[in-house]
């Protein structure tokens, strides 16, 4: 399988702008299905998923990687051709007019997202075990007051931060191979995306916590131990 599936054409990006197809694919990328198994996945008709499973193949996204012969019929499994879906640069024109692909290309990765949370083992989300046994975890979502220019130069480093991770998994593939670490199969998946809207909800008249407590992280408040002294009877 391809990491990369570049789409060069507005009937490819219409096609994939589909919760269902999405869904499909997703489940794609993990194993090969034939369109019945799929349709048992997603307690749906078989002729329902054979449609879109034919809609995907004819624009390029799914592919038969192997057939099987049951009872006389013919099955074919189908496999995504990729797991990461470029636009290309050709369709900006059409994208600035149709500004609903966007909003759909950003759909998708949040759609995706949700199926790989919900297929997670319950061990990705022990956020209050013990420190070892804590795996990398975080969830947020907020708003941002500032000027678009800033905002553009902050992606910009953004971008780049996130560089580091694709060098952080070239130097531990590289000690893989070596046998220097071991591969323990973990991968951490993460999703961003961001958007300029008119749109605040995240108001606030008093955004300190309540007296006594500090952040202690992204989700938890620790309650501070204060001694009173002589000296500072406030305990600060």
């Amino acid at each position: 399988m391809k990491r990369y599936l570049v789409i060069e054409s507005l009937e490819q990006l219409r096609a994939i702008s589909d919760a269902l197809r999405l869904e499909m694919i997703t489940l794609l990328t993990k194993d090969a299905y034939t369109g019945k198994q799929l349709a048992g996945m997603l307690s749906l008709s078989p002729s329902k998923v054979h449609y879109h499973l034919k809609e995907l193949e004819h624009h390029g996204f799914v592919h038969v990687v192997r057939t099987e012969e049951k009872n006389g019929i013919v099955q074919k499994f189908y496999r995504s051709v990729a797991f990461d879906f470029k636009v290309s640069e050709d369709l900006l024109p059409s994208l600035r007019e149709d500004t609903l692909l966007q909003q759909e290309a950003m759909l998708n990765h949040l759609r995706s997202s949700i199926t790989r949370l919900y297929n997670a083992p319950d061990e990705s989300f022990l956020l209050f075990a013990e420190e070892e046994k804590r795996p990398p975890l975080y969830a947020f979502n907020g708003e941002v007051k500032a000027p678009r220019d800033e905002i553009k130069a902050w992606i910009k480093k953004y971008r780049a931060l996130l560089e580091e991770l694709n060098d952080m998994e070239e130097r531990h593939l590289q000690r893989i191979k070596a046998g220097e670490a071991e591969d323990t199969g973990e991968v951490f998946y993460f999703v961003g995306v961001g958007f300029m809207t008119n749109e605040q909800i995240y108001v606030a008249d008093d955004e300190s916590l309540p007296e006594g407590f500090v952040h202690a992280d992204d989700v938890t408040a620790g309650k501070m131990c204060r001694r009173k002294t002589e000296h500072d009877p406030s305990g600060k």
